[in-house]
């Protein structure tokens, strides 16, 4: 790019403006392409735009003086530039439904908005080099010029840092790029929250459309992305986006984000949607904790639902709504049989009626015969009694052991240690399921050896997998030792991301270790690695990260993200520069609950195509500028001061003192 060579070279000719004019003109920006050569001509009709010379030893003060005004000009000419295209930087919104106009015309904007943060970037670079100047020859200049150029100096930074946060907002102003719309299915619709905002919007104006015609809809499905409902009936959306009631829908489908609790004012709020029509004939809940509805306020709602015949199904659950009592029951076998075959799990924070639901369910299924494809205790696991028979969760019910159940997965708390008896009791509980193929252990430490006595016969007979997911290894049941797994659990261990537990054994990170350099060598993608808390620095001759048990983390070629949770630490630049330098590769690097320093140097400055984010914990959640390598607001899109950062700093040291 022009820029890019301009900064290499350390000055601006008029072939450099002439190639910024023409780019300018391509973009129809001519009249902003105009006023640059005109500010370019006044300010360089008889100045020649180069770096003044940095060693004038010898020379005359009134030639120092003269080099210096010529400096000076040349920052006008980039400053006045820069805040033309501030001003001016504008394309016309694109009119009319070919996409392929849209697309060329979001990609023009992009690049010449490049090219403008490129221009900025030089001008910070050109008043760091006059700095320098005036410093190395303040004995040329008298106390008045010397002064004089000082001021002229802090009020060229102060613009500059002025049309820093105007650029910011013109680049959270730029428009999305226009999706081509795509008619919909009416027969299975589903409105998912990593579609954009626009993508929201076009489904539910033509829901609205087909509603309107008369048209039936089969099912609407929200995939994540109901927020919550409102009293006039209407939903909104993760996006922001309202779906009005859609009077043709047959079933509605809510998939909630997991683990979130509704309550009763929402779940009747959610049946009341489809009151005004006797077509919603089903809705159907997952992922979420639901109440029962015996409250007074719900009582004009499960009225119309019997009117209607409406059905209630709660698939974690297997349960279907009373609706003449407001309570679950249980529900069909065939209901009951597709819940278990879609897997049950069971969340730490899920009232103990919803616990005692599932349990129900899986008890009946165990009575019954009916295949369990997956049980998973999303940090719900307590302890296990002493016989084996019973799995206790952290509300204090008890799971029984389930005879039909094939695979067993327990997830703990961040890093905790389960001793040999206790592995040992798991391994006797899962052997009691006659269909079991797999128990499997995530974010917790596993023995690092394991005893003759702890495998039985029986269990070897089985030869059910035993696998701890956090580090990608299984256990051989015969020489009972932890090995790598085959290439499809190290897909699905990567693909879930790595944690690196701080208070985790030297043992367990080396077997993490070894799971990821099996990865990278074998190109298996890397989701992501979070360091938490086992962070301690980067190796300066290897440019490895060494953790706080003193296992390295080798560079990895295949890691698509690096998240750094260290809570309560203050990073230094050499911690920022080691980790920029060791993320070169990823598109993320991701800073939490710890203090990077205000602005990064020049070297440390991120890779374009790289997204750098921290969350100090704070009220506030930042991303690095890649142009001026500042800390800039999510939100306001305006870059961090340096007295704003401090009161930060302030406010974090109180807070993990």
């Amino acid at each position: 790019m022009m820029v890019d060579k301009m900064a290499e070279r350390g000055d601006i000719t008029s072939d450099d403006i002439s190639t910024l004019t023409n780019a300018l003109r391509q973009c129809k920006l001519d009249g902003v392409a105009t006023e640059v050569e005109k500010i370019f001509r006044e300010n360089t009709s008889q100045t020649d735009l180069t770096k003044p010379e940095t060693n004038l030893q010898g020379r005359d003060e009134q030639k120092a003086m003269r080099q210096w005004e010529e400096h000076g000009n040349a920052l006008s000419t980039l400053l006045q530039a820069t805040e033309v295209l501030g001003r001016k930087f504008e394309l016309p919104t694109p009119t009319g439904s070919r996409t392929d106009t849209s697309a060329e015309r979001h990609r023009e904007r992009k690049e010449v908005e490049q090219e403008l943060l490129h221009l900025r970037s030089s001008s910070f670079e050109a008043i760091d080099t006059t700095e320098a100047f005036i410093h190395e020859n303040s004995a040329y200049l008298s106390a008045q010029q010397h002064s004089e150029t000082r001021h002229r100096i802090r009020e060229l930074r102060k613009q500059l840092e002025d049309l820093t946060n105007q650029l910011l907002k013109l680049r959270a102003a730029t428009p999305p790029q226009v999706e081509a719309v795509q008619p919909i299915d009416l027969n299975c619709v589903t409105i998912e929250a990593t579609d954009s905002k626009e993508k929201h919007q076009s489904i539910i104006d033509q829901l609205k459309e087909a509603s309107d015609r008369g048209s039936p809809i089969r099912m609407l499905i929200l995939d994540t992305t109901f927020k919550t409902i409102h009293g006039n009936g209407n939903i909104t959306l993760s996006s922001g986006v309202l779906l009005p009631f859609i009077s043709t829908l047959a079933v509605l489908v809510v998939w909630t984000k997991k683990e979130r609790v509704l309550c009763e004012a929402e779940f009747s709020g959610l049946l009341k949607y489809g009151s005004e029509s006797t077509r919603i004939q089903e809705y159907t809940f997952q992922y979420c904790d639901l109440p029962s509805l015996t409250g007074t306020s719900s009582r004009e709602v499960l009225k119309e639902l019997q009117e209607r015949g409406a059905k209630v199904k709660w698939c974690d659950t297997g349960h279907c709504l009373s609706t003449s009592a407001g309570s679950w029951e249980m529900g069909t076998i065939d209901w009951v049989r597709e819940a278990c075959g879609a897997g049950v799990v069971m969340y730490k924070h899920w009232r103990k009626e919803t616990l005692h639901l599932q349990i129900k369910m899986l008890e009946f299924a165990t009575e019954k015969e009916i295949p369990i494809r997956l049980v998973n205790l999303n940090r719900c696991y307590s302890s296990i009694t002493s016989d084996g028979s019973n799995i206790i969760l952290q509300s204090g019910q008890s799971l029984p052991a389930m005879s039909s159940v094939k695979i067993i997965n327990i997830t703990t708390e961040d890093g905790r240690l389960i001793p040999e008896d206790e592995f040992a009791r798991l391994l006797d509980y899962a052997n009691q399921s006659q269909a079991i193929k797999d128990l499997r252990f995530q974010e917790c430490e596993l023995p690092p050896t394991v005893s003759a006595s702890t495998i039985s016969s029986e269990i070897k007979s089985k030869n059910f997998k035993v696998s701890w997911l956090t580090t990608g290894h299984r256990l051989n049941l015969h020489d009972r030792t932890w090995q790598i797994d085959d290439m499809d659990t190290i897909r699905e261990s990567c693909g879930a991301g790595v944690l690196i537990f701080k208070q985790c054994s030297s043992h367990m990170h080396t077997l993490q270790m070894h799971l990821l350099t099996v990865a990278s060598q074998n190109n298996i993608p890397i989701a992501f690695i979070s360091l938490r808390m086992s962070y301690r620095a980067v190796d300066a001759t290897t440019g490895s990260i060494i953790l706080e048990s003193g296992v390295m983390l080798p560079r990895l070629s295949s890691l698509s993200e690096l998240g750094i949770n260290a809570s309560g630490s203050e990073l230094t630049e050499e911690d920022v520069n080691g980790l920029m330098d060791y993320s070169r590769q990823c598109s993320k690097l991701n800073f939490f609950w710890c203090f990077p320093p205000w602005s990064v140097s020049t070297h440390a400055r991120p890779h374009s195509k790289r997204q750098v984010h921290w969350d100090p914990e704070d009220k506030d959640v930042f991303t690095l500028d890649s142009a001026s390598s500042r800390w800039v607001n999510e939100e306001t899109r305006m870059a961090l001061t340096e007295r704003e950062y401090q009161d930060m700093l302030i406010r974090f040291r109180l807070k993990w003192k």
